[in-house]
C-alpha cells in the first residue's frame, strides 16, 4: 500500500471513530474530544517533543517540571491555548504515572536515568508514544485528546484495543489499563507502592497511622483549584465569578476558601483577581494565617514569605490595621508581592531582604511570627507531581536550615508573642522533630493549642493536614507562645 493510500485510510478511520459509540456506555472513541485530522500530527509531535524536554530537564536534571514547562512555552509561543493544555496534562499525568510509565520509557532514556546523566545525547530520536498513550489510559479523564490516536498508531495499536481508567477504577484496573502497551505476555508486575520513591512511607510520623492506600489514591488524583475571598461579600464575589464563566462554592467551614468547580476563563484576566477581590491559595495553606490568629494593630512578621500568599492573608485578616513585615532571601519573590500587595490595597504591608541570620534589631519587636519554611514539598506532590522523583536535595539539609530559621526568628517575639511554624511537608523530620528540637532548646517556648479551622478539630499545638481532610494539599502547622517573663 502506498503512503497516500495509508494516509487516506487512517483519516477514513479518524473520520468513523468520530461517529462510533456503543449504546449504554462510552466507548474508548467517545472520550476522545474532536479536531480536525490536518492538526492532530503537529500538535502529537509538538507534545512528544515537548514533554521529552521537560522530561530530561524534571528527572535527569533536577529541575522543577513547572518551570521547565514554562521555559518550553516561552520558546514556542506558536503553541495555542489547546496545544499548551494538551502538553501540561499530558506531562503532568505522565509524572504522576512515573512509576509504572518508566517500564515503557525509551531504553536510552532509562539508562541515563540509572547512571544520572544530565541529559541525552544531542540528535537522539526517540518515540514516547507508550508512556504518553499511557498517561491518558490512567488519568480517567473525563475527554481524551485526539492525539492518544497518532500515538496509538505509532506503536500498531488500533483504539478499540485499549481500555481507559474509570474513575472509581481499582488498583487491578488500571493496570490491565497498561497490558496492551506490553508485547504479549510480558506485561510485568506493577506494584501500587511502585507509584512513591524509596522509604517515602517510612518518612511519616508513626502518631499519624496514614493508610498507605489512601494516600496513593489522593497523591494519583489531581488536585482542584482553590481560591481565597479578600473581600467580605463573598456571596457577590461568587456571583461575579459565575458570571464571567468561573464556578465556584464556599468550603463549609472556612467561608472564605472557595473551591474553583469549573473554569476554562484565564483567571488573571478576571476584574475580581485584577482588583485583588480573591487569590489564588489552596485550602491547606489558607489554615496557616487563620491559626496566626493576628490581630488588628498587632506587629507581625512573615519570615519566609516568599511570593506572599501567607503574608497577604494576615493583613487581611489585620483589616489593613497594624503592619506585616515581609522578609525572605529572594528579592524577586519580595517584588512579586510587592505587585500583589498594590492590587489587594494592603498599605500595612512592608518589605525586608533577609538571609536567615540572627535579627538583634528586631528582638522583642512583634506580637507575631510566621516561619513557612522552605521543605520538600512533598505536601503538594499531588499538585506538582514532578518533584515526586526530581528532588535533588537531601531531607537533611532542610531540616538543618528550618532549625536554623527558627532558632534565629525566635527572639524577634515579645513575651507573650506567638511563634507560627509550617511547611508543606508530610515528613515528621521536618516537622515534629523540628518543632520538639526547637521547644528543648527553648524553654520559654511552649506549644499553644488551637481549633484547626479546616474541621474545627481541637490540637495541642501541632496539626498535620492530610490531603483526604479537605481535597487539598498536606500541609503541617506548629503554634508555640514565648513564655511571659
Amino acid at each position: 500500500m502506498h503512503t497516500e493510500d495509508r494516509e487516506r485510510e487512517k483519516q477514513q478511520r479518524y473520520k468513523s471513530s468520530r461517529k462510533h459509540n456503543t449504546a449504554g456506555a462510552m466507548s474508548n472513541t467517545a472520550r476522545i474530544t474532536a479536531m480536525p485530522f490536518s492538526r492532530l500530527r503537529s500538535q502529537a509531535r509538538a507534545c512528544a517533543e515537548i514533554v521529552e524536554y521537560c522530561l530530561c530537564r524534571s528527572l535527569l536534571g533536577g529541575n522543577a517540571a513547572d518551570r521547565s514547562l514554562r521555559q518550553a512555552f516561552y520558546a514556542n509561543r506558536q503553541l495555542g491555548a489547546r496545544d499548551r493544555r494538551l502538553i501540561s496534562e499530558t506531562l503532568f499525568g505522565v509524572l504522576r504515572w512515573w512509576g509504572w510509565l518508566r517500564l515503557l520509557a525509551p531504553s536510552a532514556f532509562v539508562q541515563a536515568l540509572h547512571n544520572r546523566q544530565d541529559n541525552l545525547p544531542e540528535g537522539l530520536q526517540l518515540d514516547w508514544s507508550r508512556v504518553l498513550l499511557g498517561a491518558w489510559l490512567l488519568e480517567a479523564a473525563e475527554q481524551a485528546p485526539v492525539a492518544v490516536q497518532i500515538w496509538a498508531e505509532q506503536i500498531e495499536l488500533d483504539l478499540q484495543q485499549l481500555k481507559f481508567a474509570e474513575p472509581n477504577s481499582n488498583w487491578e484496573q488500571k493496570r490491565l489499563c497498561l497490558k496492551a502497551l506490553f508485547p504479549p505476555g510480558k506485561a510485568p508486575v506493577l506494584d501500587r507502592n511502585m507509584l512513591l520513591p524509596d522509604k517515602v512511607l517510612a518518612q511519616l510520623a508513626p502518631e499519624e497511622a496514614v493508610d498507605p492506600e489512601l494516600l496513593l489514591q489522593y497523591l494519583q488524583t489531581r488536585a482542584p483549584l482553590w481560591f481565597r475571598a479578600q473581600v467580605r461579600n463573598v456571596p457577590e464575589l461568587c456571583r461575579q465569578l459565575a458570571e464571567q464563566g468561573v464556578r465556584v462554592s464556599v468550603h463549609a467551614q472556612m467561608p472564605q476558601a472557595l473551591r474553583c468547580q469549573e473554569s476554562s476563563v484565564n483567571l488573571q484576566a478576571l476584574t475580581g483577581f485584577r482588583r485583588g477581590h480573591f487569590e489564588v491559595q489552596d485550602l491547606a495553606s489558607q489554615n496557616v494565617a487563620l491559626i496566626c490568629d493576628p490581630k488588628p494593630g498587632q506587629q507581625w512578621w512573615d519570615a519566609c514569605a516568599g511570593a506572599g500568599g501567607k503574608t497577604l492573608h494576615l493583613a487581611s485578616l489585620m483589616r489593613g490595621k497594624g503592619s506585616v513585615i515581609a522578609s525572605d532571601i529572594r528579592k524577586f519573590k519580595l517584588d512579586e508581592l510587592k505587585l500583589r500587595a498594590r492590587r489587594a490595597g494592603f498599605p500595612n504591608i512592608r518589605y525586608k531582604h533577609w538571609k536567615g541570620k540572627e535579627l538583634p534589631v528586631w528582638a522583642g519587636r512583634f506580637d507575631g511570627v510566621l516561619v513557612d519554611a522552605p521543605c520538600t514539598c512533598s505536601g503538594t506532590w499531588r499538585r506538582n507531581p514532578g518533584a515526586r522523583w526530581s528532588s535533588n536535595t537531601d531531607i537533611n539539609e532542610f531540616t538543618t536550615l528550618q532549625k536554623q530559621l527558627l532558632h534565629s526568628a525566635a527572639p524577634a517575639l515579645k513575651p507573650g508573642g506567638i511563634l507560627v511554624y509550617a511547611t508543606c511537608s508530610m515528613f515528621q523530620a521536618e516537622n515534629q522533630d523540628v518543632v520538639t528540637d526547637f521547644l528543648q532548646r527553648n524553654p520559654d517556648f511552649e506549644l499553644s493549642a488551637f481549633s484547626c479551622p479546616l474541621d474545627g478539630a481541637a490540637s495541642d499545638g501541632m496539626r498535620q493536614i492530610w490531603h483526604w481532610e479537605g481535597d487539598c494539599d498536606a500541609m503541617f502547622i506548629a503554634r508555640l507562645q514565648r513564655r511571659k517573663a
